[in-house]
């Protein structure tokens, strides 16, 4: 407002005497305009902005010309789409016409902070999962092969785990190097019970019991599989056996039963009229998360053919529910299914467990087929484990989607077997099955708005910068990958490709220029820094270098009590120094296994200034002469002493740590606490 009035009194003046006026009034001396760190935070529209100035167009093709190429011109059109600086397009150099174009009156000695997205590239592992095949859930033919006749359990326990290995390769013979599929599985901490006796203890297979329709008195011992209000269904190894008996026990249980068996409804049971049944809980929840195993579909025809040859098994059906109490207050569930006379009958159902509000509406029913009963074997029996209206069953197909699996994990073939996959940039999992039952879907179609909310519940103490690597079901036939990063002030988001940078830029004689005094500066402890691995030899290995928390970089060939011969380089990535003017690096250093040899030959530091981002050898490199280094025969770590990189002011370069190995040594380097920065005068 000051400069607007006193332009007004200026022509008010002008009026009165307009020949004295460039005397009496020198503005371009009087008036000036100086930013003093104006802050400038670049939104996401402000990046096509800067790529459509002229300034810049005639900037990139001056560039393409000193090169000989297209390239500086043809990144420059992508600046609006990609929103980040990089290797070619430097907020140095594309800056300073964005600054002058917005700020045209500012004086010389202003200054200007500005926030812009810079490059850091995308963790190296994750085109791994270019090569995502699938999904694969074990059947019951699987967890046979992983029992290898030991037990009829149709899921996987400590003991059995490690055959899925085997049970991937021979189900998928024809995989190629890469392929990676996510393994649905069946999973219990415990080992199945009924395998074994205790002593001073004898009890019968269940599968023996059942095979003897004459009835006969028995002690068994199994898993408790379902419950309702007058009993509860029994299994081990061998079979199932239902126990008509009000009992306090619950699904998971180790139960022990003794007493006489009769038939009901063509099976065999354990029936508490008339008989002395004992019933005792071994083990409280010995099978904490049991799971059922994989409903069998029943339609019209399995209703006709069960009335004459009924079994027990896990089953589901879709009808139509229909609730009627009788003169006493017992109530019926019965439900009518298409095609048939035949009906489902929901015996016994537990107090809460059948909304009421679903009498007359069309169902799907989840439970154990225990039995024929009626006229001609007319009502199946069930002993429900859920119920939901048909038109809001998502709960129960995911349960069905996931053929009984509560564990799911990813395993990568690498030409000889299947392995579990891991990474050293990221902790990688898969959407486990619960994380589909808490949605309520088979399938996170928006990962935005179910991931951050699952990574929270199963990370509730993830450090700032962690990385999560997660597959998921996408849809019901694709599945896809996204990795997730944590921040203490964000939570759990979508990994970028770029980080948020600060640079002032000042207003010389020559325009704007970029004031740089710290290149680089990363602990590194969780933190990649912008490293890369690039690997030109790591034999049988998954890999040399790795990210750690507590000790930064860390490189070692040294596996299964085995020195590897290797070479694996971590590169950084692009450091402007065309404005430097004195830069030197320090890094705090560690080695040990290293024995009477020579540093240099196990771990060399140098330096490129034409490395192209993906091919170390077409490069040319220059070794760093490091003074003050480690000793090689600790974990001690050592600060180097400054090493200068003046001779490299002027270019944009990449600082590249080389580990190399032999068959006889290999030991284990690490790095930390990096900085790039200005000597201090």
């Amino acid at each position: 407002m000051k400069k607007i009035y006193l332009l007004s009194a200026v022509a008010a003046l002008c009026l009165a005497s307009c020949d004295d006026y460039e005397d009496q009034f020198n503005l371009g001396n009087q008036i000036t305009d100086v930013k003093n760190n104006t802050p400038i935070v670049l939104a996401d529209a402000d990046y096509a902005t800067i790529a459509g100035l002229t300034a810049n167009k005639d900037l990139a093709a001056k560039l393409d010309a000193e090169s000989g190429t297209n390239a500086y011109t043809e990144a420059l059109a992508k600046l609006g789409s990609t929103k980040y600086f990089g290797n070619l397009i430097t907020a140095d150099q594309f800056l300073p016409a964005y600054i002058y174009n917005k700020y045209k009156e500012a004086d010389l000695g202003s200054t200007f902070k500005v926030t812009y997205n810079e490059y850091v590239g995308k963790s190296e592992y994750i085109a791994d999962f270019n090569q995502l095949k699938g999904e694969y859930t074990l059947t019951n033919d699987d967890y046979s092969e992983a029992w290898e006749g030991a037990s009829s359990a149709t899921y996987l326990t400590p003991k059995t785990v490690s055959k899925l290995a085997e049970i991937i390769k021979n189900s998928h013979s024809d995989a190629e190097v890469g392929d990676i599929y996510v393994v649905n599985y069946a999973y219990s901490d415990f080992e199945p019970a009924g395998g074994g006796e205790t002593p001073g203890e004898k009890y019968d297979k269940i599968s023996d019991v059942i095979a003897n329709t004459d009835g006969g008195q028995y002690s068994v011992k199994g898993i408790v599989c379902a419950t309702y209000k007058t009993g509860f269904l029994l299994k081990d190894n061998t079979g199932y056996i239902l126990v008509y008996k009000a009992s306090d026990v619950s699904v998971g249980d180790e139960v022990a039963v003794s007493g006489t068996t009769t038939l009901y409804g063509g099976l065999m049971q354990f029936p508490a009229k008339n008989t002395e049944l004992d019933v005792k809980v071994v083990t409280p929840g010995k099978v904490p998360n049991f799971k059922n195993p994989t409903a069998k579909n029943l339609v019209a025809a399995d209703f006709e053919a069960y009335s004459t040859n009924p079994y027990v098994a896990y089953v589901t059906y879709k009808g139509n529910l229909s609730i009627t109490t009788n003169s006493k207050g017992y109530k019926y569930y019965n439900v009518t299914i298409d095609g048939t006379e035949k009906q489902g009958s929901l015996a016994n159902v537990p107090d809460g467990l059948v909304d009421e509000g679903l009498n007359g509406k069309d169902i799907v029913v989840y439970g154990y087929a225990i039995g024929a009963t009626g006229a001609d074997g007319k009502y199946l029996n069930t002993m429900v484990t859920s119920v939901a209206e048909a038109s809001a069953k998502a709960k129960v197909v995911a349960r069905a989607a996931n053929g009984g699996a509560n564990k799911s994990a990813i395993y990568r073939y690498d030409g000889k077997a299947w392995k579990l996959y891991s990474a050293n940039d990221a902790k990688v999992v898969a959407a486990q099955p619960s994380w589909y039952d808490l949605i309520g879907s088979n399938t996170i179609s928006k990962h935005a708005t179910y991931l951050p909310t699952l990574l929270q519940r199963e990370y509730p103490f993830a450090e700032d910068g962690q990385k999560v690597g997660v597959v998921y079901r996408k849809s019901s036939s694709a599945m896809a990958f996204v990795e997730y990063t944590y921040s203490v002030t964000d939570g759990w988001a979508e990994s970028k490709v770029y980080k948020k940078e600060t640079t002032t830029f000042s207003k010389t004689e020559n325009g704007y220029e970029a004031q740089i005094s710290n290149y680089l500066s990363s602990t590194l402890c969780g933190d990649e820094g912008g490293f890369s691995a690039f690997n030109i030899n790591i034999a049988s290995l998954n890999y040399v270098w790795s990210n750690t928390t507590q000790y930064g970089w860390k490189a070692s060939a040294f596996a299964n009590k085995t020195n590897v011969a290797s070479e694996s380089w971590l590169v950084s990535s692009a450091i402007n120094m065309k404005k430097g003017k004195n830069p030197i690096m320090i890094f705090d250093e560690a080695m040990n296994f290293l024995g009477s040899n020579n540093i240099e030959d196990f771990l060399s530091v140098k330096v490129s200034t034409n490395f192209d981002g993906s091919d170390v050898n077409a490069a040319q490199w220059e070794s760093l002469n490091i003074t003050g280094r480690t000793d090689g025969q600790s974990w001690t770590f050592y600060t180097v002493d400054p090493v200068s990189l003046a001779k490299y002011v002027g270019n944009t370069i990449h600082i590249a740590f080389v580990y190399k190995s032999t068959d006889a040594v290999a030991p284990t380097y690490e790095f930390k606490n990096i900085v790039v920065k200005e000597a201090e005068e």
